[in-house]
């Protein structure tokens, strides 16, 4: 269950870091046409434009850092979780053991009984 949970927000970060990828992408192509439209406009206008287009790149550089930071943070915390329920089916293991033995011939039974089938 942990591995399913960590998976899907792997694959949530990597699409995200794709839409942004393909936003600055976007984003490069259409400061390039708006450069060819300012030129022709005068040199006060290219350069407010480039400044721009400028910030919005490292805005854009920021989101995608921030995205693999939260990435990280949300596979971190699934691992933890992940481990906090492996430590309590131990304990729960160490403090009921006749209780776990009779869960476990009971799985092995139902198992044992479908795979027959």
């Amino acid at each position: 269950m942990a591995r399913s949970a960590t998976n899907g927000t792997s694959l949530n970060v990597k699409n995200l870091k794709k839409d942004l990828q393909s936003l600055r992408e976007e984003m490069l192509e259409l400061s390039k046409q708006v450069e060819g439209l300012a030129s022709n406009a005068g040199g006060e206008m290219l350069d407010d434009v480039k400044a721009n287009l400028a910030r919005f790149g490292e805005t854009v550089d920021d989101l995608i850092a921030n995205a693999g930071a939260r990435g990280r943070e949300a596979v971190e915390t699934v691992g933890e979780m992940g481990g906090n329920v492996v430590e309590n089916v131990e304990d729960a293991i160490r403090e009921h053991p006749l209780s776990a033995l009779a869960i476990a011939v009971g799985l092995g039974f139902v198992l044992s009984s479908t795979m027959r089938r």
